[in-house]
């Protein structure tokens, strides 16, 4: 259907969120909306009883008779789309009223277009919304190059990429996700895909709330699943035949992509595992999840810089260290 977009919302068991993003979806100013939803989760009658309560517009339902997993849910849904234009909406995140018009006319405008953003803010668990940090915003339009800069150097704080839109045929062509563990960087890779050899637009007039919580999927994985996730994602970089095709035509800029797309990569699994993954795992399992990666000189010599200074006595005698330096009073 020329014009429409698919906003596809896939469930799993996660229910309570969802007449938020209903009513995100039904407070669109874009009257052609084709609302696709999902159940992954098993959930009987209650997760249709719900959208019929909530959602007094139509839309499409569809359930799979057993679980599978998250990228080939995804994936189905990108089967079923009926609209010329793809947004996969999670059932805990929302959308600004404006966000499919504002996004739809920047790539109606320009066929070079590979996918338009938004611009994003978080949510915590309970819906407080964390504003993005007040920094430049990104251009309207930028090469993939200079969007990888960006995205790899973090130049804009992009925060997720979960939600976008994007030709529906394109998302098709491109492969949709891959089956990435739990999902985890599979909208990373795609996007990419989406972008080779074509323009990124950023649309700052629009917003996609991001629901940030530790119980969220993404921050849920364990060590090993994300270790995996993060090692799979450095192998598509080197294997896929859609960006080995590029990387042919445009050697330079392509070395330049894959290097900061990979530094982002186990950047991301460094920052987890210093953090968030030395509160959930014992030490063993801590130092042993430190070394879940490839050999990456630049990613050792920070994993092993952090392992001497958490040595108990080390780590007390740093302390002592900082303590008794001198205070130095700023004028």
């Amino acid at each position: 259907m020329s014009g429409t977009v698919t906003i596809a919302i896939p469930i799993y068991k996660r229910l309570n969120y969802l007449p938020q993003v209903l009513a995100a979806v039904r407070a669109q100013d874009y009257a052609a909306i084709d609302l696709l939803i999902s159940d992954n989760g098993v959930n009987g009658d209650d997760l249709y009883n719900l959208i019929t309560q909530q959602y007094d517009k139509p839309f499409r339902f569809r359930r799979n008779t057993s679980t599978v997993s998250i990228s080939t849910h995804f994936n189905q849904l990108i089967e079923a789309a009926e609209g010329e234009y793809f947004i996969l909406l999670a059932d805990d995140d929302q959308i600004s009223p404006n966000f499919v018009s504002t996004l739809v006319a920047q790539m109606a405008n320009n066929p070079q277009i590979g996918v338009a953003l938004a611009r994003v803010e978080t949510m915590d668990v309970d819906g407080n919304i964390h504003p993005a940090p007040d920094r430049p915003l990104p251009p309207l339009l930028m090469s993939m190059v200079e969007f990888a800069r960006a995205w790899g150097n973090d130049e804009y704080h992009f925060v997720s990429f979960a939600t976008n839109l994007a030709r529906t045929a394109e998302v098709r062509a491109a492969g949709g996700y891959l089956d990435f563990p739990s999902g985890n960087g599979n909208d990373n890779a795609l996007l990419l895909k989406l972008c080779l050899g074509r323009s990124v637009a950023y649309c700052a007039d629009a917003t996609f709330r991001y629901r940030v919580y530790e119980t969220s999927t993404g921050l849920a994985a364990s060590a090993a699943t994300f270790a995996e996730a993060t090692r799979q994602f450095l192998r598509f970089l080197e294997t896929d035949k859609d960006l080995a095709n590029y990387a042919r035509t445009n050697p330079a800029e392509w070395a330049e992509i894959k290097a900061l797309l990979a530094h982002m990569n186990w950047g991301t699994y460094l920052a987890r595992w210093q953090t968030m993954y030395r509160k959930r795992l014992t030490y063993r399992q801590w130092v042993r999840a430190g070394f879940a990666m490839p050999w990456i000189p630049g990613y050792y010599r920070q994993v092993f810089g952090t392992l001497v200074y958490s040595i108990p006595p080390l780590a007390a005698m740093r302390g002592i260290v900082r303590r008794r330096r001198p205070q130095t009073d700023h004028l």
